[in-house]
């Protein structure tokens, strides 16, 4: 589990995270780009198996990369079905992971698999949650990729140097690969824009731009923080998809009005 934090401190909504995925595994390495305080490093403390909290100028993929070798360096890989990296830049699980990893678990011509895919620049899934299963795991070619992650001048380069590179430098070498969430939105008709402006452009490639339906019709257990930022083109009506939220996940709601303060819920019916 990769994090950042600019303060030092560990937000909830990133314990409940830490939580989720107890659930589900075995033991979580938590790696930090940046120093955590004494008290975030205790509040962490009961949901982690290792922690490394301090800057190392790599972003997440290098936290991925430390936790790896870290893994394999106490022999931890030897025995594991599968090796998930995931990083602090959504809220998750909205309800729970099982359902999503009981559903993969029925893919068993998968080597490795994630939450979404993106086709930009070429198909791939999308970093901030990856499955790696034992042929992948046990892949020098993957430790490799892994281990030739280096600070990049620009936080752009992680993702065309990493992000999209890693699914077809897997494929290529034979593994298999899906996504939870189907190939979307071209597997399916966008949602119409929510404003005129937006009628005119091109629809978004990145699934994350449609929270609402990816929740409510897909099952999605992530949102993505950078729906509240303007970081992220969303093509729904942020309003219905805080009113389904609070009405299915409201603990992610009271997570997204701690964070974002000036968020305007709607009113309780």
């Amino acid at each position: 589990f990769a994090g950042y934090s600019a303060d030092g401190s560990v937000a909830p909504y990133v314990l409940r995270y830490l939580s989720g995925l107890k659930a589900v595994t075995d033991g979580i390495v938590y790696i930090t780009d940046s120093p955590l305080s004494p008290e975030a490093q205790k509040q962490v403390a009961p949901y982690v198996i290792h922690g490394e909290y301090q800057r190392h100028g790599e972003y997440d993929w290098g936290s991925y990369k430390r936790g790896y070798n870290w893994l394999k360096a106490k022999n931890l890989l030897r025995h594991a079905d599968e090796l998930i990296f995931a990083n602090d830049s959504a809220y998750a699980p909205l309800q729970t992971f099982r359902p999503m990893f009981n559903q993969m678990r029925s893919r068993s011509e998968l080597d490795f698999w994630g939450n979404t895919q993106n086709q930009r620049f070429n198909p791939h899934l999308q970093s901030y949650f990856l499955v790696f299963r034992r042929p992948v795991i046990i892949s020098k070619s993957f430790a490799a990729f892994l281990n030739g992650v280096k600070a990049q001048p620009d936080h752009s380069l992680y993702i065309t140097e990493y992000e999209i590179k890693l699914t077809p430098f897997l494929q290529n070498l034979g593994y298999k690969w899906d996504s939870y969430i189907p190939d979307f939105p071209s597997a399916s008709p966008a949602p119409k824009p929510v404003s005129a402006a937006r009628a005119s452009a091109p629809a978004s490639p990145d699934p994350n731009s449609y929270p609402l339906t990816l929740i409510r019709d897909y099952h999605n257990q992530f949102l993505k923080r950078r729906t509240f930022t303007d970081k992220l083109p969303i093509e729904e009506n942020r309003a219905e998809l805080l009113a389904y939220l609070c009405t299915h996940a409201p603990e992610t709601c009271q997570n997204i009005a701690a964070d974002f303060p000036n968020t305007v819920f709607p009113a309780a019916a």
